[in-house]
């Protein structure tokens, strides 16, 4: 679709046109394959002679072939590739990431964080089965990373699938934190609370991120939803939850985007696709080739070549233009910055969920609603080191000690 607009659209690169390449870098199952991805790369380079790579998506097939993109100083254009690694330079120097990044993901933490003053610790809690992308721990790495570069003490318990787990999640954040992240499906989500529910006597002494990126508890506006009759008043726990999702683009470009990608998933490959935030993902896709023909136009204007991946990569660092998913801007690491949405239960009868906040990734700023708020259990936001619970050092603990065992004399 890009490579379609380019020039009667876009105006770009009139009198050239991109040949493109399809390759597919799932095995016969459907799954990411790191293997075949390198095989295919090392391929295209012997006998095709590419100028640039336009994904893969997966986080190790992007890692596995962006090592050669760089070694071979060819640009590797992906809306994937989410993981805390990509942002180093010296090995991936040619990866220009224009979708989302756990990186950004951590930057909208640390805000939070200083927003409410939240400044000693956290607890992160992640799906991680180790056999395949890894997408719950790639997308959770850039909040534990970040909250530690501010000093923060974070603390990381992953699971699997197995029910066990959880009755050690809920004694992991007992003992450990009250501001708590937990990146995982949404079933395994709704088990861990309703464990939680029945577990923990003090639910608003704890605030709870829900990493829902693509916001499927969301569907109705009411996360805890489920089909267990068992579940008393689920309501009345997920006061403590709040839902961080992306931001899905708002500008007409992406609606009219989003109408043409469903017409031709249907007419090309006979696949229905039901609106969703993955047409964002897709979006992205599209403005980074957009991108790329920006960057790669500029250089042919100054005599460059389409070979000199170096040049053109650079062009496309500290960005700034308007795309198909609205404004698209990209830091020094040509990863692109990323908007958020914070969501809350913000009617407290039926427990419906409203959007009290949204993060922009561009400066670095959470923008509050008007019209909706946080509504903490308690009135106000929970401490995220509370005397005396997760040290007793502190002054204050041992003189709560010492009038508690002082002697009495009996005359």
């Amino acid at each position: 679709m890009a490579n379609e607009n380019l020039q009667k659209k876009h105006g770009l690169l009139k009198g050239h046109s991109i040949q493109l390449l399809n390759f597919s870098t799932e095995d016969s199952t459907g799954v990411c394959a790191e293997n075949k991805a390198q095989i295919i790369a090392v391929d295209t380079k012997l006998y095709n002679k590419p100028d640039a790579f336009f994904g893969p998506g997966c986080v190790y097939s992007v890692a596995s072939v962006g090592r050669f993109a760089s070694h071979w100083k060819l640009p590797l254009i992906t809306a994937g590739g989410t993981a805390y690694g990509f942002d180093k330079g010296d090995e991936y120097n040619t990866i220009v990431r224009t979708g989302p990044s756990t990186t950004k993901l951590g930057d909208f933490a640390n805000i939070i964080h200083a927003h409410y003053n939240w400044t000693s610790r956290a607890i992160l809690i992640f799906h991680d089965l180790k056999k395949d992308d890894r997408p719950h721990y790639f997308l959770s790495e850039g909040i534990y990373l970040n909250l530690k570069d501010e000093n923060v003490t974070v603390g990381a318990f992953p699971y699997e699938d197995s029910p066990s787990y959880y009755k050690e999640i809920i004694t992991f954040m007992k003992d450990h934190g009250r501001i708590v992240y937990i990146c995982g499906p949404p079933d395994t989500f709704l088990s861990i609370m309703k464990l939680f529910q029945s577990e923990i006597p003090d639910p608003e002494n704890y605030a709870i991120f829900y990493l829902d990126v693509f916001a499927e508890s969301l569907t109705e506006r009411k996360p805890w939803l489920n089909n267990d009759s068992l579940w008393i008043d689920p309501i009345k726990v997920f006061k403590s939850v709040l839902v961080i999702t992306y931001r899905e683009p708002d500008n007409p470009e992406y609606k009219e985007f989003q109408d043409e990608l469903h017409i031709r998933a249907q007419k090309d490959f006979d696949v229905n696709i039901e609106p969703s935030l993955m047409d964002f993902i897709a979006g992205c896709f599209y403005d980074g080739f957009v991108m790329y023909a920006k960057a790669l136009e500029e250089t042919l204007a100054e005599g460059g070549s389409q070979s000199d991946g170096i040049n053109i990569t650079q062009r496309m660092q500290n960005l700034r233009f308007w795309g198909v998913t609205g404004l698209v801007t990209t830091d020094k690491n040509n990863a692109r910055n990323t908007d958020f949405n914070l969501w809350a239960m913000t009617n407290q009868e039926s427990g419906e969920y409203g959007l009290v906040a949204h993060y922009n990734g561009t400066n670095k700023e959470i923008i509050w609603s008007s019209t909706e708020r946080i509504h903490w259990p308690k009135g106000s936001p929970p401490l995220d080191n509370p005397p005396c619970v997760f040290s007793s050092d502190e002054p204050i603990c041992i003189d709560g000690r010492s009038s508690r065992l002082a002697p009495v004399q009996v005359i």
